[in-house]
């Protein structure tokens, strides 16, 4: 075997150890860019996958569904706003319906009160008239007497003043229940 020649340079300690100092810094430097490019270079993979997921079909027919969601929600708030006014209108017009309904049915009432009060007096006066009528009667058949009794006085030689008062007594009571007949 032949005989190793080792030889080694002197290196000043103060030197060597600069310089490991030095390169441990510089690793540092590296170790602190790698974890920081490693989170810069994920977060890009993730943007671009996003941007591919946000423009794929998928996406696009989902924002285009919940744009049309969103137009027919607003169309039946719409909607339903205008059904709560109408209704509103229609709850003000039952109420004065109501209203109408309930003087209209007062007046009925005192109609029919009238009503009754008018037959009651449509009675009455159709009882006054048949004893206007019986009165009448009694008065044409005195009338008739009185005519006989005058024609029996003229042939007697009676005087004609008291057939004059006769005649004028008929023609009172005649007009007198006349005139009870109209009213």
């Amino acid at each position: 075997m032949a005989p190793a020649l080792y030889h080694y340079f002197p290196v000043p300690m103060d030197d060597h150890s600069e310089k490991v100092v030095l390169r441990n810094r510089k690793m540092l430097k590296w170790l602190w860019i790698l974890p920081v490019l490693a989170l810069v270079l994920s977060l890009l993979v993730a943007l671009i996958v996003f941007a591919i997921k946000a423009n794929s079909k998928a996406c696009k027919d989902g924002l285009l569904a919940e744009q049309k969601c969103l137009n027919k929600t607003r169309l039946l708030e719409l909607q339903l706003t205008q059904a709560q006014e109408s209704l509103v209108v229609a709850e003000a017009q039952a109420y004065l319906c109501n209203q109408t309904v309930g003087t209209l049915k007062s007046s009925l009432e005192m109609e029919k009160d009238e009503s009754q009060k008018q037959r009651e007096l449509a009675q009455k006066l159709q009882g006054e008239n048949g004893n206007l009528k019986q009165e009448l009667e009694n008065m044409m058949a005195e009338l008739e007497q009185l005519r006989k009794e005058h024609a029996s006085d003229e042939k007697n030689g009676s005087t004609s003043s008291r057939n004059a008062r006769s005649f004028l007594v008929v023609a009172v009571l005649l007009s007198l229940s006349f005139g009870a007949l109209l009213a």
